[in-house]
């Protein structure tokens, strides 16, 4: 038996050897029974009861043992052909009084088997034998031999029946006792068992946390191991510890590299923060993030965004956020980090080459010293941040504000200087360039009103005569002019904030084509064609169309726009009447060439709307800066001309003293 057997698979180990051993023991006597009758009737002539009782007990037990061997029925008939051996020898000696302790020695013989049970058979066989065979003997049955005594009387009988009875009772007791000791000992012999492998098992873990394995895979099968609980809490403090090692490793390396960051890449607040937010990624090991400069004062104060990084390529976006918008905004005002891990769906998302999704957390980090909060970093990531990574941001952000003020006050020392050099020799190119400037930009803007008028007339004529509709640039319907709504059977109310597809039949609108003509749209192609259209009615309209996309002033695709003639009728006429193909060709080329210089006018428009956008909002912002700067500059230039080169240098050194210059990110 190994280490693991139970209490239960013990016992009866240790019963099963007892019964094979008191089987033998059995076996022997029962031979031996049979054998002492053998002899026996020899002196009483009673070789026939030897032969015939003796052959039917040793077949009782015999058989009942080979037909039934998983059963212990066979022990109990044991029982009973040891007290019928009794029986025989008492009749074969014609009642022998010491024949009787023949029944005395089964009892004890069936001790062995450690089953008080089978001391009932013997005692009722006994009793059985002795109470029929006493009666028949003297009832005057002389041939049945219970005594040689001629008589016994019930006193007599009742002492012989009652020490028969405490002997049997002691052998129950006895083996009673004996049953209860074996199953003491197989306890305590599976407590031992378990108690080694205990040991054992404990010895091998002790061994694997020396080695340094703490996450070997370990659990106590005991209750009362008080050692290997010992161990567990033992692996586990050891674990805390490593843990807590790694994670100050982990922010000391960041801070580390961080400072790196902020000792090389000292030329520009945008390069500096190129280089933090893409470190600070990489570091972490996320995916998405982006970092927010504070500019301007008062009401003209807001959060921009200096740089962005996302899945190992930079994005240079341009973004400001007001103080007081967004999260980021109330990032800014409270002063606290928001961590957010519902992040909601139309938030933020994060693409790579397989598609988008929503990140699984946001950490929005203000970026501040004890006195001053210059920016807000955000981070996204598909994982959620660990306490360790959020401390290090922390600290991180403490050195990165550091920086940044450093670098503010470097750029703002350069400029300083800079305008201080160039102004002086620019003041008096700046009057003759203004003026000159002024002029040109009303002449240019006389031109160009008068070039806008000119195309919007041309243009309003052109509509007045065509169907025309606008859509965004996901295809949903902004407005339409009467021509179309009547062309197509709506109102302007039953279209607009539908998607274009409600003009189109099913099959079409999800083909590939028909996606391909939004993907072209979208990237600034013109598409032009012969388009099957399908009214309210149902009825089927084919139109000459030119969809052309509108640019906006960064030079994305703000809208889509479409000119459309209804040529239903002449598609009817080409399959009609083949005869005027060629008339019908002509106007569709006509109608073509219209279209294409409706195009032309129509970009020829948008192209100068934003150029005189451009022109006069740069020429007007210019034209007032200059003339407020010159008038105030002219008018003391003359009384303070000789002075400023005199005090320029006194006023640099006062402003170095003003503005408190940081070397650096404060030391770890």
């Amino acid at each position: 038996m190994n280490a693991q057997l139970s209490s239960t698979n013990a016992l009866d180990f240790d019963l099963e050897a007892i019964k094979l051993k008191s089987d033998k023991i059995i076996s022997a006597v029962m031979w031996i029974y049979f054998g002492f009758g053998l002899a026996i009737s020899f002196v009483y002539d009673t070789q026939l009861i030897a032969l015939g009782v003796g052959s039917l007990c040793l077949a009782a037990y015999f058989l009942v043992k080979a037909l039934m061997p998983q059963s212990n029925l066979y022990q109990y008939v044991a029982g009973v052909v040891l007290a019928l051996f009794m029986a025989q020898f008492i009749y074969q000696m014609h009642g022998l009084m010491e024949m009787h302790f023949f029944a005395f020695i089964a009892s004890l013989l069936l001790i062995t088997y450690q089953n008080w049970k089978l001391q009932i058979p013997v005692t009722l066989t006994v009793v059985v034998h002795h109470s029929l065979f006493a009666w028949l003997q003297y009832a005057g049955n002389k041939e049945i031999y219970f005594t040689q005594l001629e008589y016994m009387d019930l006193q007599t009988f009742v002492f012989h029946a009652g020490l028969a009875a405490v002997i049997f009772g002691i052998s129950g007791y006895w083996a009673y006792d004996l049953r209860k000791t074996t199953k003491k000992a197989a306890e305590n012999t599976d407590n031992f068992q378990k108690q080694l492998s205990n040991v054992n098992n404990n010895i091998l873990f002790a061994e694997e946390i020396s080695k340094g394995n703490l996450h070997h895979d370990y659990e106590l099968k005991d209750n009362g191991d008080e050692l290997g609980a010992s161990l567990i809490r033992m692996r586990k403090s050891l674990l805390l510890a490593g843990q807590r090692e790694q994670e100050e490793k982990f922010i000391s390396l960041g801070i580390n590299k961080i400072a790196e960051i902020l000792r090389s890449s000292m030329d520009g607040i945008e390069q500096l923060s190129d280089a933090l937010i893409r470190g600070l990624v990489k570091y972490l090991n996320i995916n998405q993030g982006a970092i927010f400069i504070v500019e301007g004062e008062g009401e003209q104060q807001g959060l921009v965004l200096k740089a962005c990084f996302a899945y190992e390529r930079k994005k240079f976006l341009e973004k400001r956020i007001g103080v007081n918008e967004g999260l980021v905004g109330q990032c800014f005002l409270e002063q606290e980090m928001i961590y957010l891990t519902d992040v909601p769906g139309n938030y933020i998302r994060i693409t790579s080459g397989l598609g988008d999704a929503t990140p699984s957390a946001v950490l929005l980090m203000p970026v501040k010293t004890t006195d001053e909060i210059v920016g807000v970093i955000e981070l996204a990531s598909f994982i959620e941040f660990n306490p360790n990574h959020i401390e290090f941001i922390r600290k991180a952000c403490e050195n990165i504000a550091s920086a940044i003020i450093s670098a503010h006050t470097t750029d703002k020392i350069k400029a300083l200087l800079e305008d201080s050099q160039m102004q002086t020799e620019e003041m008096r190119a700046q009057e003759e360039e203004m003026r000159q400037n002024m002029e040109e930009l009303q002449a240019t803007q006389e031109e160009m009103e008068k070039q806008k008028l000119e195309m919007e007339g041309y243009l309003k004529g052109i509509y007045s005569t065509m169907a025309y509709i606008e859509f965004n640039t996901d295809g949903v319907v902004q407005t339409a002019n009467e021509l179309f709504q009547k062309a197509m059977g709506y109102n302007l109310t039953e279209i607009v904030g539908k998607h274009h597809r409600m003009f189109v039949t099913q099959e079409y609108a999800v083909s590939d084509d028909y996606q391909q003509m939004w993907s072209d749209l979208n990237d600034g192609k013109i598409f032009q064609a012969e388009v099957h259209r399908v009214k309210k009615s149902g009825e089927a309209i084919w139109l000459m169309a030119v969809y052309f996309p509108i640019f906006n002033a960064m030079g994305e695709v703000a809208k889509v726009t479409k000119i459309a003639v209804d040529i239903t009728e002449t598609k009817n006429l080409q399959r009609s009447a083949l005869l005027q193909a060629e008339t019908l060709k002509e106007k569709e080329e006509e109608l073509r060439q219209n279209l294409e210089e409706i195009t032309k006018v129509q970009q020829e428009l948008e192209r100068m709307n934003q150029e005189i956008e451009e022109v006069r909002l740069m020429e007007k912002e210019r034209a007032e800066n200059q003339i407020n700067s010159q008038k105030k500059i002219m008018e003391q230039y003359v009384q303070r001309a000789k002075e400023k080169e005199t005090s320029l240098e006194q006023k640099i050194k006062e402003l170095q003293e003003q503005i408190p210059i940081k070397q650096g990110p404060a030391s770890l």
